[in-house]
């Protein structure tokens, strides 16, 4: 689901207006750009934050790491235009407490002004996140039971997508009827390039019998739509808590790193 934030205090994205764009199809962000035709972006995905600041997964403080990441950003020489978090924002179910921690850690994000971004991935639990974020409900979902927008930019539009199936389950699923929104917003969109990001990794072949899918259900679909609409130039995804760059064609996979654990020592987070 992806949410967006303004520049509020902690009260605010705790309770009422912190998230006021929520329910919006359509974000413009960089448009006051400066004069170099550049614009950055922060990314980080799989934060993984507890309720309590002090657990720990894997011998690693994931509160710590996304702490020493939002004052990274913020000591960047150069602004970012938004800051883009790609799912498994909460530990394990999602608890309300979980997005309680979190919103501290990003409070100097907020406290700086930087524009926020975020999509839901499989360890986040919407209702617990509803109930800590009143105001994120949008009244009217653009995709039945799917949370879905776009960062139009002036150099690219970032397409958010929503690939969270159930709360805790590793599989990932986009489903048709928000393939066909993607698919119709695409060619609404063709004179710029496209940026795809979901939370799940792709997955092209069924898993051995018995074994649940790790990634997205329907990627022989999704894939198919990207390669059939030639502005689509990357697709940006977490989940695997590795980083990687590969591509599929002309296509542009790009594994973000995760803030948290990792399942390999020799993965950086």
């Amino acid at each position: 689901m992806p949410i967006h934030l303004p520049s509020v205090n902690r009260r605010q994205f705790l309770s009422q207006s912190a998230a006021a764009l929520a329910g919006l199809s359509v974000l413009r962000i960089g448009y006051a750009a400066p004069a170099a035709q550049t614009m950055t972006l922060a990314l980080l995905s799989d934060t993984h934050i507890p309720k309590n600041a002090e657990v720990t997964a894997r011998e690693v403080n994931m509160t710590s790491n996304l702490q020493q990441g939002v004052r990274e950003i913020n000591q960047l020489p150069s602004k970012p235009a938004a800051v883009l978090f790609n799912g498994d924002c909460a530990y394990l179910s999602g608890l309300p407490a979980d997005y309680a921690n979190f919103a501290q850690c990003i409070q100097p994000l907020i406290d700086a002004q930087q524009e926020l971004h975020m999509t839901m991935g499989n360890h986040d639990n919407i209702p617990a996140f509803y109930d800590a974020l009143k105001t994120q409900r949008p009244e009217q979902p653009l995709v039945e039971s799917k949370h879905v927008s776009i960062l139009e930019t002036p150099y690219v539009n970032f397409f958010l997508l929503d690939s969270l199936m159930k709360t805790n389950v590793v599989t990932g699923e986009l489903g048709d009827a928000q393939l066909k929104w993607l698919s119709d917003e695409l060619d609404a969109r063709a004179d710029k390039p496209a940026i795809i990001m979901a939370h799940h990794t792709l997955q092209k072949v069924a898993p051995p019998e018995g074994k649940a899918w790790g990634g997205i259900l329907d990627t022989a679909k999704f894939l198919e739509l990207m390669h059939a609409k030639k502005q689509v130039k990357a697709y940006v995804f977490g989940h695997s808590h590795v980083w990687s760059h590969a591509r599929d064609g002309d296509l542009h996979l790009i594994n973000l790193p995760a803030s948290a654990y990792v399942f390999n020592p020799t993965q950086p987070n």
